[in-house]
């Protein structure tokens, strides 16, 4: 090869890779996080109930099931033992 042709084709390598290296944000930089956003701010039933809260009680709890929900959410979290445990993948066909 010519001296010509390596120079052009390192010009243009040097080119091709200097192009990638815009600072302009690409939109998805631009809208990054709208979409969660968006779903989390559709799941609010009532955006004035934390500013404005109901005074009255909630009424209709069945005290036995909510103490039985309650029980099983404190004896439902993780143990620790049981996660220390060893991860075990089996590979044979």
């Amino acid at each position: 090869m010519s001296k010509n042709t390596i120079l052009t084709s390192q010009l243009l390598i040097a080119v091709v890779l200097a192009s990638g290296c815009s600072p302009q944000p690409t939109v998805p930089v631009a809208e990054f996080g709208s979409s969660v956003r968006n779903v989390m701010g559709s799941q609010i039933h009532d955006p004035e109930a934390a500013t404005n809260p109901d005074p009255d009680a909630i009424e209709g709890g069945d005290p036995y099931r909510l103490d039985a929900v309650l029980d099983a959410l404190r004896s439902d979290v993780a143990k620790p033992q049981e996660v220390q445990q060893p991860i075990v993948i089996n590979t044979q066909r």
